[in-house]
Order: C-alpha cells, then structure tokens, then sequence
C-alpha cells in the first residue's frame, strides 16, 4: 500500500490486487528487532581515539590498585560507558590491563562451618553483660547510636607490632594505631592517649559504644570503658566466639589494609607516620554503598575535625589514592 499503515492486512482489495504484497506479523517484527538490538549491543560501543583516552584514564589509576567503583566516581562525567560495561572491556582485552589487575575478578573462598563455641572462652569474665546479645539489646534501646567496630591486625605469626583498628560504621572511617605489642595495655593506652588529645566530652560523642571481639588485647574491660579517674568514657561489647562476621564492616575493610601490606608480613619497620598514609589512602576510596563518596566525605561533624586533627587524616585527590604495596616502603 502507498498509503498508512503501508501493509496489506487491512486492505479490503489485496485479493485481485496484483502488486506485490507486504504483511506485518508481529512474531516475526519481534524477533527481527530483538536480533538487530542484540547485534548492537555485542560489539563494543567505543572505538579508536575515544577507546584510547578512555585506556589513559583508566589503565593507570587501576595499577594504582584503585577499586573501579571509586574510578568510576570520580571520574563519572569522563567516562563514556556504564561501570558494568568497562569491565566487559577488561574482560575482552580492550584496555592495557586485564583482569589480573581486577582484585574482585576471583571468587570468594567457601565460608567455613562455623565451630562450636568453647567453653572457657565463651564464660570469661570481661564478657559479663557486655555479650553481643547485648550489644543488640543495647541498640535497640538507642537506635540513633553510632557505634565503632574494634579489632587489632597481625603482623608475621601475630608477633612484634601489631595494628589497632577503629572503624566508624556508619561512615566507613576507619583509624589505624600502630602497637608495640599485642598486649592489652598497649590498647588502654592508646584509649588514653585519644581521650586526653580529644578531650573526654569529644571521645564521647565519637565513641559511645564500641564492639570488638574477645582477644586477650582487649580483656581489659574497665581500663577501656573508664578514664584514669574513673570517668566513664564508652561502653564495650563483645562478639560470640569464633564469630567474627558479627563485626563484619571492619573485617571488610582490613581487605585494604592487605591490599598495601600482604598477610604474613612483619609490621615491624612501619612507623605510625606510615600507617597514617594507609589510613587516608583507604579513608579517601570512594565507595559504591555510598553513592559515589569517599568515607572522609561523610565524617563532616565538629567532633569529626577534631580527630582529623588529633590522628592526620585528611582528604586526597582521588587518582592520588594508592591502594598498592609501593604505597609504603619501610
């Protein structure tokens, strides 16, 4: 037909009609356009000077070790494809670097069957009311509280200097100590040091509950939850035993950690200078659970300053963000 709708289903003449025929079936107008939008899509999109500056930009910040989720952030308005359709690129070899260079490309390990509970362990005294059960009741209770996952991390075979880590969960800040050893009086001290640098009223307002697991660094219990003079300073609670995914934020952040400083190697010849780089590098990655943001860029509040001042953590630019052993060389 020369005239809409241009087919002959409708026409009333197409029996003694001798031209020739065109019918719409919409099964087949289906598929064809189905098979046209995956030809498409199965190629890449991006080609010659827009594929190579889009390598320049991304190539060297991921040999930085930055996450793509953070590249993408930052650089959103300069990237021309969506973040899943980068690591198709990755995927196909379009780019300088490769899947290798991709930390999250392997899978996760198979999450072990969780042990039994032992008995001396799970009746230490330290652990009286401040159990995780109570930790959720307490919660409960005040659902505003901003609380603070603790845990140490271990050099060579756990021996000489150890890490004490603090992370904020609601922001993902994360503090990093060094320790001369991993004795529980190393951990009072530092407490002691952040509340006389803050002041009592400032460790208060950033600390008010703190959940941490049952390491014998941590059994002093009073010394943490109470100044020298005895002024209480924060409340501390305790995961199950063998249960570490009840603290889970913090155990997922120490993935950074070893991403600058592998599991097994000493943390003897790392001054805290160098764990406050660590700190910022990590504290500066923006992050996909928060639209884009770095956990720096969350922590805005006048008690936030006033540990950025005490500790040195402070904002980078982020293709600075190093995420790679050459970070720090002891």
């Amino acid at each position: 037909m020369e005239s809409p709708p241009y087919v002959c289903n409708v026409c009333q003449l197409r029996r003694g009609c001798a031209c020739d025929r065109a019918y719409y079936v919409a099964t087949q107008a289906h598929a064809v356009a189905m098979r046209r939008y995956s030809a498409s899509r199965s190629k890449p999109q991006t080609h010659g000077d827009e594929l190579v500056s889009l390598d320049k930009l991304v190539a060297p910040l991921i040999k930085k070790g930055q996450p793509l989720t953070h590249i993408y952030a930052a650089h959103r308005d300069q990237i021309p494809v969506s973040e899943r359709t980068l690591y198709r690129y990755i995927d196909a070899g379009m780019l300088e670097v490769g899947n290798l260079d991709l930390r999250r490309k392997v899978s996760y390990r198979q999450r072990r069957k969780q042990k039994k509970a032992v008995e001396t362990i799970t009746n230490k005294k330290f652990r009286e009311t401040r159990t995780y059960e109570d930790f959720l009741a307490y919660l409960k209770k005040h659902p505003d509280t901003n609380y603070v996952e603790m845990d140490t991390v271990l050099g060579t075979q756990g021996k000489g200097k150890r890490m004490l880590t603090m992370l904020f969960v609601q922001q993902s800040l994360m503090l990093i100590f060094l320790m001369r050893d991993g004795k529980a009086n190393s951990v009072v001290e530092h407490f002691d040091w952040l509340t006389s640098a803050l002041g009592l009223k400032t460790f208060r307002k950033l600390f008010p509950v703190i959940l941490t697991d049952n390491g014998s660094e941590f059994k002093y219990t009073l010394e943490l939850e109470h100044t020298i003079d005895g002024a209480k300073r924060t409340r501390i609670f305790y995961c199950d035993p063998q249960a570490s995914w009840q603290k889970a934020h913090i155990e997922k952040n120490h993935e950074y950690i070893r991403y600058v400083i592998p599991k097994g190697k000493s943390l003897d010849p790392y001054t805290q200078e160098d764990f406050t780089i660590l700190a910022n590098h990590i504290n500066n990655t923006k992050r996909f659970q928060y639209n884009g943001k770095a956990p720096i860029e969350l922590a805005t509040s006048e008690e936030f300053r006033d540990l950025f001042q005490v500790t040195g953590i402070q904002p980078i630019p982020a293709d600075d963000v190093m995420l790679k052993p050459r970070l720090l060389k002891p």
